[in-house]
């Protein structure tokens, strides 16, 4: 991207010294700080204890952090913006595009933790315009100490270059198990049972799971109409023994005692180290793809049961003894395949994507309080669950669920950072330019 000629303490942008950070990141290790600094080692003492720099405060202005400091009696100010791939930094005494200086050598080691320093909240590249002081994607809100940088709400699902994208380069149908002849539903009995489908949120950390399937045993009311109370989950075939199950409950069990062993989320112990979350996450996305593969042949057994129900968890370890009748909702689910496609809109100096659903060429609206990951609901019906049809549709749904299911990128940098996507999306979905 290229420098935009703002002049900061009589100096152009484009002569700020420039320091390189971590591929793929927003992160200066100390390592590449220092091994820079050693150029002036004279001046900055590399390696020895640094000097007793207190930062004063901190301020956000033109896309710009300012770091006032002072050392001894001598008072400064440090300049940083945070580009794709470097730093710029200047300070009011003595740091050009060629010199990095004492203080804001100083300055970057004071903000250090463990080595190394992310720059990524304060990474908002084309958010402010030439000579504007406020932005119109983001709210920058003095507090003690410093301030905070916050979207505006309008602006929820900015992109900004270096962003993780879903992958669009193949999107492969999993085969949808029929509904074979008549349409038998399951009979009852007095102590009979059900089906459970528990969620919650995947973006909490606390025993977090991927949506699954879990029986559950429950006594029903007089004329077996309704629920009167829930025994408990049902894990393995000791728990149902004595209840009457057809075949097809058989084969639904045995499902869903496959899908909770793969629900769990795994997490690396140590999210800095690319390689560990790189193998902790190609094993969340395998066992996605297989429960996503389970659910396709779940769906046309669950259609012939009685009663089904949601159970919004709140974390896997929820998932267990006697299912709670409160928390307990009746949900349907349909056979009908969700289909997917997009809105790119030309809004002046943004483009904005917007993901849209249908269901039998009826448009619906995505119901953002409850996100299934593999399975999506109407806000109009939001007991009426629709199994998506490929992995590629349930990562996009993901992704933009987050988001309020729209997604800016200022014009600035679409071409070069977000113009490819939209053209791998346009290979799989309709994608509509308004």
């Amino acid at each position: 991207m290229k420098t935009k000629s703002i002049t900061i303490a009589g100096k152009l942008r484009s002569q700020f010294y420039q320091l390189p950070l971590e591929k793929g990141s927003r992160v200066l290790s100390l390592a590449v700080l220092d091994q820079i600094a050693n150029g002036w080692h004279n001046t900055f003492s590399v390696g020895k204890k640094p000097e007793p720099l207190a930062i004063q405060s901190r301020s956000f202005d033109q896309g710009l952090v300012t770091v006032q400091v002072k050392l001894g009696e001598e008072e400064a100010r440090v300049y940083i913006g945070v580009e794709y791939d470097h730093l710029l930094v200047s300070c009011s005494l003595d740091t050009d595009e060629s010199y990095l200086g004492h203080y804001a050598y100083l300055t970057l080691r004071a903000m250090m933790r463990s080595g190394y320093c992310d720059f990524q909240e304060y990474y908002w590249p084309a958010s402010f315009a030439l000579g504007n002081k406020r932005s119109g994607y983001v709210d920058v809100v003095k507090k003690p100490g410093g301030f905070a940088i916050t979207l505006k709400k309008k602006f929820s699902g900015l992109f900004r270059p270096g962003d993780d994208l879903p992958d669009v380069t193949e999107r492969v149908v999993v085969p949808r198990e029929r509904l074979s002849g008549k349409h038998d539903t399951a009979r009852l009995a007095p102590v009979s049972i059900g089906y459970c489908f528990a969620n919650t949120d995947l973006q909490h950390f606390n025993s977090n799971h991927y949506p699954f399937l879990v029986p559950y045993v429950f006594a029903a009311t007089a004329y077996l109409k309704t629920v009167k109370s829930f025994k408990r989950f049902v894990f393995n075939p000791h728990d149902v023994e004595g209840i009457s199950l057809s075949p097809q409950q058989e084969e639904l069990n045995s499902i869903c005692f496959a899908m909770k062993p793969l629900a769990a989320i795994r997490f690396s112990a140590n999210v800095h180290l690319p390689e560990t979350a790189a193998k902790t996450n190609a094993v969340n996305d395998a066992n996605q793809l297989v429960l996503f593969k389970f659910w396709n042949k779940a769906l046309p057994l669950l259609m012939q049961q009685r009663f089904t129900h949601y159970f919004y968890t709140y974390g896997l370890r929820n998932v267990t003894g006697k299912p709670v009748m409160r928390d307990m909702k009746l949900v349907e689910f349909s056979m009908e395949v969700p289909v997917l496609s997009f809105v790119l809109k030309d809004e002046g100096d943004y483009y904005e994507l917007q993901l849209k659903l249908k269901v039998k060429g009826k448009s619906l609206h995505f119901n953002s309080d409850k996100p299934g990951l593999f399975l999506v609901c109407d806000r109009v019906k939001p007991y009426l669950w629709y199994l998506l049809e490929a992995e590629m549709d349930y990562k996009l749904v993901w992704f933009f669920s987050k988001v309020n299911f729209r997604v800016q990128v200022p014009k600035g940098y679409y071409r070069d950072f977000f113009e490819g996507f939209v053209e791998g999306v346009e290979k799989w979905y309709e994608v509509k330019r308004g």
